[in-house]
């Protein structure tokens, strides 16, 4: 019997640097300084070089981060697409933003982004290089990105995520020296009060310690993902079931009919997957307002299904899950066809 492929195993990522990240932690025991130390500070400033921007902030999470910069930024009204997760919402919300959801594009873009529009690159699917984008942006599935200039983008260190902590972690990267100040001044990072609206939001020196050795090895992972993201391409493409557009592959996403049946079919050869989101937001209760009719959020949702795809997923393990995959396509193609049956 097959071994099975689990949609993420961070073990296979952490085994090569475990000593590494081992001794990062060992040096905060040692200074027994956990918070607002030499380790956060370094992070900091390495993820600002690393993103291409002059300062970063850190924080609890990446809810947080969007959180902060909102309030940081001012933002009155966001409107955001109504198939992303309900943390970018609750975010922005609570820095007094009014959320309001949009329907996309056929593709599952804001498209194109409006003034006042949060985009989200989704996967890590990025926006074309000509486009120009809001002030803000939710960049938590795109590490790896290059914000460039006037952009203020927020980024989660979940576990999961390309570059993740051993706890939950954020940042907001800007080239606004101001902005970094008012931002940093909202995290409340000490005991006095600085802002009427700050909130107690701070990453961790250990979560810190962990990143920065991991930053070192983002760039080859992120060759690892995008090799593994070629090769579904060759395979599932020519099938139409890929997403188009440059991508930085944090997850590789499908567009299928009959979702739960292929499901199944890939559980049942012990293949995990995801839906990343099962329900849009217009579906939810929640702090936003929705405006117009979401046909395209639904069909997005209704369809889509999230494929391993991680540093140390073996071609041989990615090859199985497109010969699932393609059986699943075909099996629904031939039935189809079937005649109806009528006669003797």
């Amino acid at each position: 019997m097959s071994s099975s492929i689990p949609f993420c195993d961070l073990a296979r990522a952490h085994a090569p640097i475990r000593v590494d990240m081992e001794k990062a932690i060992a040096r905060c025991l040692e200074r027994s300084w956990y918070l607002r130390g030499p380790e956060t500070e370094a992070f900091e400033e390495e993820w600002a070089a690393y993103c291409g921007q002059s300062y970063a902030v850190s924080c609890n999470s990446g809810t947080d981060a969007l959180t902060i910069a909102a309030a940081a930024l001012e933002l009155k009204q966001a409107r955001i697409p109504a198939i992303t997760l309900p943390l970018t919402a609750i975010g922005l919300h609570r820095a007094g933003t009014q959320v309001v959801l949009a329907d996309v594009d056929e593709e599952g873009n804001l498209q194109p982004p409006p003034a006042n529009g949060v985009p989200v690159l989704f996967f890590g699917r990025l926006p074309a290089a000509d486009q120009p984008l809001p002030r803000l942006v939710d960049a938590a599935h795109a590490h790896g990105w290059r914000p460039g200039a006037g952009v203020t983008a927020a980024w989660s260190f979940y576990p999961t995520k390309t570059l993740g902590g051993l706890g939950d972690g954020g940042a907001v990267t800007t080239d606004d020296e101001e902005l970094a100040r008012t931002m940093r001044d909202l995290c409340g990072r000490d005991d006095q009060l600085r802002d009427r609206r700050q909130i107690t939001s701070r990453m961790d020196e250990i979560q810190a310690a962990v990143l920065r050795v991991k930053l070192r090895h983002l760039d080859g992972w992120l060759q690892q993902r995008a090799e593994s993201g070629a090769h579904y391409d060759r395979r599932l493409g020519p099938a139409g079931l890929t997403l188009q557009g440059p991508s930085l592959h944090h997850l590789y996403v499908i567009r299928v009919a009959h979702r739960n049946g292929l499901r199944a079919r890939l559980a049942a050869q012990g293949i995990e997957t995801k839906v990343h989101w099962e329900t849009p937001l217009h579906r939810q209760p929640g702090p936003w307002q929705a405006e117009g009719a979401f046909s395209n959020a639904d069909r997005w949702s209704a369809s889509i299904v999230s494929l391993p795809c991680y540093p140390g997923l073996r071609p041989e393990e990615i090859e199985r899950v497109c010969e699932a995959v393609l059986e699943h396509q075909a099996g629904s193609l031939n039935r189809l066809q079937e005649p109806s049956g009528h006669g003797a």
